[in-house]
């Protein structure tokens, strides 16, 4: 406390008396200090406060992002879900048309098969990976042809790589169905393959 601040309250409390005084110095100490003291921590308290709510602010936040983004993955994992039962039904017809192209391929109905081939595919073409829907177009459009060429009496090589465009479609299908692919037995075994010296196939 300062001479001029002591000289001052000297003044102002010297009309009231030595009691008042005495009390005057008294409340200005009280005031000084521990009330100082008191408002300096009720501050520290406020800030405290104030920092625990814009962290509890900031903490909500973040907790509500995680949930929105939670709800979301979920959501797109139930739709994956559904398109992989969907995807793998048709991945399977898929299969099925193309066994029965290879049935016919070395008859007069492959005509029939293959527009059969193409209406489905258009139907659901999405559905199928794309190395899959680039193969199945190339096994029906190669056994439109097939029967063509051998009739035509193509070149054998020209026969072999024909045939080898419509019997790579199972390959590709297993592969993006993550099935292994056909071993040579079974491959032989649904007539996917031709038997040792069959140069027509």
């Amino acid at each position: 406390m300062t001479p001029e601040e002591v000289s001052s309250l000297f003044k102002v409390l010297g009309g009231f008396g030595a009691g008042a005084v005495a009390a005057g110095v008294i409340a200005f100490l009280w005031v000084k200090y521990f009330f100082s003291s008191y408002l300096g921590e009720k501050g520290k308290n406020l800030a405290t406060r104030e920092d625990i709510e814009e962290i509890t602010d900031k903490i909500e936040g973040v907790r509500l992002q995680y949930t929105s983004l939670s709800e979301e993955l979920k959501a797109r994992h139930q739709l994956r879900l559904a398109a992989l039962d969907k995807r793998l039904e048709v991945h399977q017809q898929a299969f099925v048309l193309w066994r029965k192209l290879l049935s016919v391929t070395h008859s007069d109905e492959v005509g029939t098969t293959v527009i059969e081939c193409q209406s489905w595919w258009e139907q659901n073409c999405i559905y199928l990976e794309a190395p899959v829907r680039e193969s199945f177009v190339r096994a029906y459009s190669a056994a439109h042809m097939h029967n063509g060429l051998i009739r035509g009496r193509a070149e054998a090589k020209l026969i072999q790589e024909n045939w080898k465009e419509i019997t790579d479609f199972a390959n590709h299908l297993f592969a993006a169905v993550q099935l292994p692919a056909l071993s040579e037995l079974e491959a032989k075994s649904i007539g996917a393959e031709p038997e040792a010296g069959q140069k027509d196939c």
